[in-house]
This record gives C-alpha cells, structure tokens and sequence, in this order.
C-alpha cells in the first residue's frame, strides 16, 4: 500500500484523467476524484491473486507443517479427540484470514484517506457507478466481510490438499494452479460455456465488486454467500474423515 500510495500520489491525477478522458465529454467531474476511498476500493482488486496467496502460505503450513516436523505423532498421543484438534486447527485459520482481512483494510483505507483526502468514487462496473462518500464506509465494510468468507473457503480447500499430501508446497501449488485454472475459465468463458460460471469459485469471490453498484443485488450476493459457505463446510466435513480415518504411522 506505500508504494501504491506513492506512485498514485505523483502520477495519480494524470493517470485517471487519461482514464475518464472516455466520458469528460459526457459527464462533467469535480471534486476530489482521486481520493482515499477510490484507492481502498481499488486495493480490493488483490484479492484476484496476491491476498489468497498471502493467505495459503500460512493456513497451507497450518497443518502440513506438523507433518513436515513430525510433530503431528505428539499432537495425536494427547488426550484431545482427532476431531477437535482438527477443528481448533479450523478456527486457527478462520481467525487468521479475519485478522489478515482486517489489517489489509485498514492498511489500505486509513493512510489513502490521510494522504488524499475522501470524497465521491467513481467505479467501472456494469458501466459507470458513482458511489456517494456517505455511503462508502458501509459499502467497504461489507465488501471485506465477504471477501474474508471468500478467503476461508479457500483456505478450508488448501488445508484438505495439506492434509492429502502432507506437504506445504504441494497444498500450495495446487491451490494456485486451481485459482487460476479458474480464473481463466471465468474469463475467457464465451457461449454455452457461460452456463459452468455459478459452478466456478472465483465467479464468487468476484461478487465482492457487486457492493459497489449504486443497487446492491443482494439476492446474487447471498446466493454466493450461501455456495461459499457450502464450499467451506463441505472440505471441512472430508477434512474430518480424512484425518479421523489416518493411520497414526502415516
């Protein structure tokens, strides 16, 4: 977010003059354009790729990790039942990915309000959205709410491929490879294929952008909350029967 802050901070008003030079001649703009929300909203789009790599480095090591070090022999001679040691294992990782989520938001909203001021936001989806500056707070709110879900169901995927494999770099690589098999499917998906876009994961993380239409369809919202949250239920009840079924010696 610093270098993101800086390099806006000296080249920010040329850069997004040249991007609504398109509509000048439509709309007539003024105010602060370049502002601190706009750049909080934008410090969102790293959820794509970098935060869900951010975030599958430690949940991935989470659980690999006692196999890597040979610890997970100990953990299972304690009188603590498989189950609930996979499920303090669970919450772990939730509080983690609320805790991460917590201080990405932070970190992109408060310095870029302190520098560049707040103001209106101008969003390019579905055509042009202007967001009020009274509104917006409630709208980032919700927007990392769930998003941070959206980080869960992927690191309840990345635990079950650490548990599989027992090995860091491989529940990593495959989880990568799974996001962006994904997100060029998602992107490049044309015709019949458009049907497969609800069964995708990354259709649904993408929908933390639909709080920023100026009418929030929240009917589309929770459809993916609710797919969401069946992803995470759903590796974390064969994470259970994996690791209750698994021989000690393994």
């Amino acid at each position: 977010m610093l270098v993101i802050n800086l390099g806006l901070y000296s080249d920010g008003e040329e850069l997004f003059g040249f991007l609504l030079e398109p509509i000048s001649e439509y709309f007539y703009l003024e105010g602060n354009v370049l502002n601190g929300y706009l750049i909080a909203y934008l410090a969102l789009n790293t959820l794509w790729v970098h935060i869900p790599v951010l975030i599958i480095i430690v949940t991935a090591y989470i659980f690999s990790g006692e196999f890597e070090l040979g610890t997970i022999r100990l953990l299972l001679t304690q009188p603590v039942s498989r189950t609930n040691l996979l499920l303090a294992k669970i919450i772990t990782l939730i509080v983690y990915n609320f805790c991460f989520m917590t201080i990405i938001a932070l970190s992109s909203l408060y310095p870029s309000v302190i520098l560049f001021g707040k103001g209106d936001v101008v969003v390019f989806i579905d055509g042009i959205q202007f967001i009020q500056e009274a509104s917006f707070l409630g709208r980032f709110v919700n927007s990392v709410l769930f998003a941070t879900l959206a980080m869960v169901a992927f690191s309840c995927m990345t635990m079950y491929f650490a548990l599989i494999y027992k090995n860091t770099l491989t529940a990593i690589l495959l989880s990568l490879g799974i996001l962006i098999i994904l997100t060029l499917l998602q992107t490049f998906v044309f015709g019949i294929f458009s049907s497969w876009q609800p069964f995708l994961f990354t259709y649904h993380i993408a929908k933390w952008q639909l709080f920023y239409v100026h009418e929030i369809p929240y009917k589309n919202i929770l459809n993916s909350v609710y797919f969401l949250s069946g992803m995470s239920l759903f590796f974390v009840i064969i994470s259970l029967y994996k690791f209750n079924k698994m021989n000690i010696s393994e």
